[in-house]
């Protein structure tokens, strides 16, 4: 057997917050630095004399056009390697292990970082965005699942809500930090590759931290090592491994495998079945779909270009991008603090609500704009602000939480790669369509997303079950025990009612749901 990491041991009750620090926090900033930094260095001249393919700072007419075009290519060849890299993680993420999937997925962005921050060419320029998207796509989807996989049920909302946080902080970072780089007049390169570094230094990071905590106790039992995951559980709980309430956690997580373990094949993931697994991907792929197609990449990403169409100079144009991603980050604490007490599903459709009626109100707004009437664009500015406070209370941090939650140990990781898959997926079709979105059917362009942001509310209020309060593998109980898709909602609150206020805080809750299977509990620890 090897051995427990002994610098989890020298942490104690802190080693969480210590992975936040030296792993999460680093995967999430890189992340979001590495989204927003091209929209920000695009308008230099530095830049652009490098790569005058994607040149529309000193172009017009039809040329301009097509260079937009190609720019959007260029921006969105991240999101195309984020995908492979995703995907990747569906056999990957159980075969490796958590570890060392996020160790090879911040491997990769460091050689992507390298090759980007050293390009000449345009050719070069592409296969450096599309390696570093390949490693984060691989980070993204993996620490989500370690993350949850080793927190307790009352703080795993929390402890993944850090990463919206951190992926809108790397945002607003990369805004003022490609603002303040254009400050400095210069036509050297070096003003734009600097910027372009801080993924790689933040991937860095995860790479030498990442061994010094513990794997997924659900991952080392799914590959039979109980002893460790034996181990990480009296970690997780502050506890010795003689705790009973380990035996427990032990015992909930063996039962719900074994009850698994008859369709244990990877295309049991795509069968309905009695698991439901299914349709507890196409809420997953659905999570992560909406967290796209409501236009925040339009605003995220194309901030500057947004923002100077309405007349401001390319300085304050830049300054009021930052602002309003520095706003955006503000926002992500109001998950942090109301997630354990609205719930998933309030916060899903609060957000959805609000970001459609922001868009549908930039579309009337943009449809008053003119040379001598730019009042209206100011007010587009302000419900610009709006959308952002909208979106990061369901779609930036909430959405990775839910996509765990509602999986199955045994199908997590490939069923993360699928649905992570499917943001950087979505997020590759806005950064592609959306300079030309603009270019070809202006402020109409809004009422797409509008009418995309509507769809969030019944589909969370009709198909999203409650997970809030729950242990993964109660969650795992209601989709088993359920009739149907009609009644999983009512099941879910059901199920949540049904725990006591004062129960333990363990995995061996669903003692109190009932038991997977009626094995005698003295039999199951002579088998342990």
């Amino acid at each position: 057997m090897s051995s427990i990491p002994t610098a989890t041991n020298r942490y104690g009750n802190n080693f969480q917050l210590c992975m936040n620090l030296l792993v999460v926090i680093p995967t999430f900033l890189a992340m979001g630095l590495s989204q927003s930094w091209m929209g920000g260095v695009a308008s230099y001249k530095s830049f652009y004399r490098q790569f005058p393919q994607i040149d529309t700072s000193t172009t017009e007419g039809d040329i301009k056009a097509q260079h937009s075009i190609r720019q959007g290519a260029v921006n969105a060849s991240l999101n195309l390697g984020a995908i492979v890299g995703c995907l990747s993680c569906i056999w990957l993420g159980n075969c490796l292990g958590r570890r060392k999937t996020i160790v090879l997925g911040a491997a990769i962005t460091n050689f992507g970082t390298v090759l980007m921050c050293t390009s000449f060419s345009m050719p070069q320029f592409c296969v450096a965005r599309v390696c570093l998207g390949a490693g984060l796509g691989m980070m993204s989807s993996t620490v989500p699942v370690w993350q949850s996989e080793i927190s307790k049920v009352h703080k795993r909302g929390h402890h993944v809500i850090v990463d919206g946080i951190c992926i809108a902080g790397g945002i607003a970072a990369s805004g003022w930090l490609t603002y303040g780089f254009w400050r400095i007049d210069t036509t050297s390169s070096w003003q734009w590759r600097i910027p372009g570094m801080f993924p790689g230094i933040f991937a860095t990071l995860v790479l030498l931290f990442t061994f010094i905590f513990p794997e997924s106790p659900r991952w080392l039992v799914l590959k039979s090592r109980i002893d460790e995951a034996r181990a990480i559980f009296a970690l997780v709980e502050g506890t010795s491994p003689e705790d009973p309430r380990v035996a427990h956690d032990l015992e909930a997580v063996i039962r719900l495998n074994e009850a698994a373990a008859e369709s244990a094949s990877l295309s049991s993931l795509f069968v309905y079945g009695k698991e439901k697994m299914l349709y507890r991907l196409a809420l997953a792929v659905s999570v992560q779909w909406f967290t796209q197609m409501n236009g925040a990449g339009l605003i995220t990403y194309y901030s500057n270009q947004l923002f100077a169409t309405i007349g401001l100079d390319t300085g304050t144009s830049k300054v009021v991008a930052a602002c309003a991603l520095t706003w955006k980050w503000v926002c992500c604490f109001i998950a942090f603090f109301t997630i354990e007490r609205a719930g998933r599903r309030k916060l899903f459709m609060i957000s959805g609500a609000g970001m459609s009626v922001c868009m549908f109100c930039l579309a009337i707004c943009g449809s008053q704009v003119s040379d001598d009437r730019l009042a209206p664009a100011y007010a587009g500015v302000v419900f610009a602000f709006i959308f952002l406070f909208f979106l990061p209370i369901g779609y930036l941090g909430v959405n990775f939480l839910y996509c765990q939650e509602i999986i199955t140990s045994r199908y997590r990781a490939p069923a993360s790669g699928i649905s992570t898959a499917t943001h950087w997926l979505t997020a590759f079709a806005v950064s592609l369509t959306t300079p030309l979105g603009f270019t070809s059917i202006g402020w109409k362009y809004y009422l797409i997303w509008g009418a995309s942001s509507a769809t969030i509310v019944p589909t969370v209020y009709f198909f999203y079950p409650e997970t809030t309060g729950l242990s993964v593998e109660e969650i795992d109980k209601v989709f088993l025990e359920s009739n149907g898709i009609s009644s999983l909602v009512k099941d879910a609150e059901r199920a949540r009612k049904a725990i006591p206020r004062n129960a333990p805080d363990t995995v061996a809750r669903v003692e109190h749901m009932g038991n997977v299977d009626e094995k005698p509990e003295n039999e199951f620890i002579e088998k342990v």
